[in-house]
């Protein structure tokens, strides 16, 4: 037993100093990636110095413009990502709204993003208070005193809301195949009402784990997949395309979506 304890002790004594030596000078790593210099300066994964960057805001969504809106319709609400492109925190100093904008949700004045994180933020806003409308977002940082982003929106206020337009202009003239009583690839549209229904929040047929139409996220809904040509089971749509729908009508689809894809 006392020989097992001295060969024990001896195993100890010899790993606490090849530990004191690995951080003796050269550079040292624990287990979970956090590295430092032999001088105690901060490394990168990669050993190169860690430089750290200022806090700055960056906003995923800034603009929408000519969003089709039927007027006396409802709300519309978007989400956009408020993101921290620094590795030092930024304060959110204030939050000013001016048109149509309804209320911002998710961030108030005050609250902190820290270094590389984002916030998902819901901005709403209504026609009824004029055809357009914005957000600033006033925020700072050690090198960024007093910066803003913004998100603005414009309406096209008529007698057609996104999704009569999307419907009429552009699904009831360019998919026959999907007009017919029996809907091709378990899609039917012979009705806006029933088109509505086997569109959003609707498992598609060929890709399940997508959804036709997932509200907000248009590069996520496979209705924009099949119209674009990309990550699709299945021939691109228009199914006789050559042309296919044009950049315009592909960007008001993805509007639609972007406000929520309501009916």
């Amino acid at each position: 037993m006392k020989n097992d304890l001295k060969i024990i002790n001896t195993i100890s004594l010899f790993m606490i100093a090849l530990l004191c030596v690995s951080c003796s000078g050269d550079d040292w790593r624990d287990p979970m990636g956090i590295s430092f210099a032999g001088d105690g300066s901060e490394l990168k994964p990669d050993g190169t110095p860690f430089v750290p960057q200022a806090g700055h805001l960056d906003v995923s969504l800034t603009s929408l413009n000519d969003i089709p809106f039927e007027d006396g319709g409802d709300e519309l609400k978007i989400v956009t990502i408020l993101k921290n492109t620094g590795t030092e925190a930024l304060t959110i100093n204030d939050i000013t709204i001016t048109g149509n904008i309804e209320s911002v949700e998710g961030i108030s004045s005050g609250d902190e993003i820290l270094g590389s994180d984002s916030i998902v933020v819901w901005i709403e806003f209504d026609g009824e208070n004029g055809s357009s409308g914005q957000v600033d977002f006033t925020w700072n940082s050690l090198e960024n005193p007093d910066s803003t982003e913004s998100f603005s929106n414009t309406l096209d206020i008529g007698d057609k809301s996104a999704w009569d337009l999307v419907y009429d202009d552009i699904l009831g003239k360019n998919c026959s195949c999907h007009l017919t009583s029996s809907g091709a690839g378990e899609l039917l549209l012979n009705t806006q009402e029933v088109a509505y229904e086997q569109l959003v929040d609707f498992e598609a047929f060929e890709v399940p784990e997508l959804l036709r139409v997932n509200p907000w996220y248009p590069d996520v809904s496979y209705l924009v997949k099949k119209v674009v040509g990309i990550d699709i089971e299945g021939n691109r749509m228009p199914r006789d395309g050559p042309p296919f729908l044009s950049n315009k009508r592909i960007e008001q689809i993805k509007t639609w979506i972007l406000i929520g894809a309501p009916e």
